[in-house]
């Protein structure tokens, strides 16, 4: 999603240890997520640090031949809002794309400039 492929959401979710208690992970099993992305990232976002990381910038750009090479797909959060507003956040948790998808995608980057 645009969040992620920005350096936030799930890429930063070593920042947010709330956040991933909340979806039944640890603090451990953010920073693992955050350290994951970074395999599939072109960057690291300058002004989006990470102090459990040594102020390390949240991974940025996603690769989509590291994608297909790596078989690791990019994390996604997901969030439910409650249909009435001021009542806030009802659901959430964390998904990853289906694999297909950035083949797919690689095949149709290669085919349109010829790589």
């Amino acid at each position: 999603t645009i969040t992620e492929t920005a350096g936030i959401g799930a890429f930063a979710m070593a920042a947010a240890p709330a956040i991933v208690t909340f979806v039944s992970g640890t603090p451990k099993d953010a920073i693992n997520a955050t350290l994951e992305m970074y395999e599939i990232t072109v960057a690291e976002h300058k002004a989006f640090t990470i102090p459990q990381l040594d102020f390390r910038g949240t991974p940025v750009g996603i690769d989509l031949r590291a994608v297909v090479e790596t078989g690791i797909t990019p994390r996604v959060n997901t969030g439910i809002a409650h249909k009435e507003a001021g009542v806030g956040q009802i659901g959430a948790g964390l998904v990853r794309p289906p694999l297909a998808i950035f083949e797919d995608a690689l095949v149709a980057f290669a085919e349109e400039y010829g790589y």
